[in-house]
């Protein structure tokens, strides 16, 4: 999908998107247990847009980006797909990700500082603890029923690695619990050198999940009335990455992995609201990096702000404006009229000079003094 010559370190991405699972159906395959994995073109479409995210910052990643490799299983469901002009692309079986996988590791690890991006969105579930996704040859074969990549001992690989500078994984992929499969002796996948269990760890990877040990991840529209679904844990981190979590740090503006998994909760809050409330979205880190460097960084962005008056039920009362002056007026940046009791959402443009929150009631104003050098979460504005 990419593969451009990179002077220096660069970065090597690879997606797996699992949508197609032929042989979990009825009538098909091996265990009756798996005979009712539906499919699930959201993973698909999940894997297409975080491809067409690395496209079009592949110059702004914390390493350029020199290759990009997909394999991604696409079911034959026309309805509600997100268009996509790039493939076709393979699917995402057991032989193709061994042979595929092996050769992006191998890219990785070929040079000093290059950097490790992994992403994949699929069935998934926790086997011993550790967050596996499930493959599309899924209860195929006697041999091996459960085909699966773990994703833990992925990144134990990854940290062993004495050249890579950093590795990013993503997983939005469920972490339940599954009985059979984590009584069976099933063979994950590898695509990686086994690590050197005595080598010195890099401690510079990081492995974000959608979902917990026990836990469903779950699918989404990407605005109220949409038709197109991705995985919620995708949509949100897409939207961290694109500029709604940058801080900035060592003169940039950066996104790092800390910062963006701190985020991942108020940003489903407030970019994402028409998702129900009944499903959780509860993100963790399955891995974390001792020091964290940006992932990204990105451009032509404005961070989120979310106001509120402090007490809460005075919010109707009163018109809101955002200012670069204390006093309220014009020109400002942005402004709400009185009459709407829930949180004032906006996004303002990055920077280091002071910004004013300002609360009027006819004559009387109440500023709240900002610094939008990062993302301004739950800011109370103190009225009477």
């Amino acid at each position: 999908m990419l593969d451009r010559p990179v002077k220096g370190p660069k970065t090597h991405a690879f997606v797996i998107g699992v949508g197609n699972y032929p042989d979990a159906k009825a009538n098909r395959g091996v265990l009756d247990i798996l005979r009712g994995v539906p499919n699930l073109p959201s993973a698909a479409d999940s894997a297409k847009l975080m491809c067409d995210w690395l496209l079009g910052n592949q110059d702004r990643l914390a390493a350029p980006l020199a290759t990009l490799d997909a394999l991604i299983s696409d079911p034959v469901d026309p309805g509600g797909r997100y268009p996509w002009a790039r493939g076709p692309v393979d699917s995402a079986t057991e032989a193709n990700v061994k042979k595929r996988g092996l050769e992006w590791y191998e890219r990785v690890v070929a040079e000093p500082g290059n950097i490790a991006f992994f992403y994949c969105c699929g069935h998934g579930a926790s086997h011993l603890q550790q967050p596996v996704l499930f493959l599309e040859d899924l209860n195929q074969s006697l041999v091996n029923v459960w085909t699966h990549i773990n994703l833990g001992s992925l990144a134990r690989a990854l940290g062993k690695s004495q050249s890579i500078s950093a590795a990013f994984m993503f997983s939005d992929a469920c972490g339940q619990f599954v009985r059979d499969f984590e009584l069976e002796d099933a063979q994950d996948c590898r695509f990686f050198h086994r690590p050197n269990l005595f080598a010195t760890s890099s401690n510079q990877v990081s492995l974000l999940c959608a979902a917990a040990e026990g836990q469903l991840a779950y699918e989404g529209t990407d605005r109220n009335g949409s038709d197109f679904k991705f995985g919620r844990f995708t949509q949100a981190v897409l939207k961290g990455l694109s500029g709604s979590s940058a801080r900035w740090s060592h003169n940039r503006w950066g996104v790092t992995c800390r910062d963006l998994l701190g985020d991942l909760k108020s940003l489903r809050r407030v970019f994402f609201s028409h998702w129900s409330e009944n499903e959780p979205f509860e993100p963790y880190p399955a891995v974390t990096q001792t020091d964290p460097i940006p992932i990204v960084f990105p451009d032509g962005f404005e961070l989120p702000i979310v106001v509120m008056t402090d007490p809460p039920d005075r919010m109707p009362h009163y018109n809101f404006v955002i200012s670069q002056k204390s006093e309220p007026t014009q020109p400002w940046l942005k402004s709400r009229d009185a009459g709407d009791p829930s949180a004032w959402f906006t996004t303002v443009p990055p920077g280091l000079d002071a910004l004013y929150a300002i609360a009027v009631k006819g004559a009387d104003h109440y500023p709240l003094l900002l610094q939008p050098k990062e993302p301004l979460f739950d800011r109370w504005v103190s009225v009477p």
